[in-house]
């Protein structure tokens, strides 16, 4: 199956680090956390990929991993739907000094 909910851990070159949810469907990918949303594409297929990633502030009371409330992240990355996981490496858009690494694990089926 090539959609699902994954949690996932990202950890950023501040030494900061989170957690959240995103919902892959079709090559979608929507999710965030407490404190902002997370939005890109991935393959629909099992496989390596590069995208962008926006990620936006919706609702005040922390800061951002990267220190940044709203950005682009460009990432390379691997999804593998068979053995439900989510893997990246980005960097924000004008700022390629600020990264992130994510894992993710499917959770469950996406409807």
């Amino acid at each position: 199956m090539t959609s699902g909910i994954f949690h996932v851990e990202f950890r950023a070159s501040t030494g900061d680090f989170g957690e959240g949810l995103v919902v892959v469907k079709d090559g979608s990918v929507n999710g965030g956390d407490t404190h902002y949303l997370y939005q890109g594409e991935v393959p629909k297929k099992s496989g390596d990929f590069e995208s962008r990633f926006t990620v936006r502030k919706y609702r005040d009371g922390n800061v951002n991993v990267v220190g940044i409330d709203n950005y682009t992240l460009l990432a390379k990355g691997r999804v593998n739907y068979q053995d439900g996981t989510l893997e990246l490496r980005g960097a924000v858009e004008n700022a390629p000094q600020l990264t992130i690494q994510l894992r993710g694990h499917k959770i469950q089926p996406a409807v």
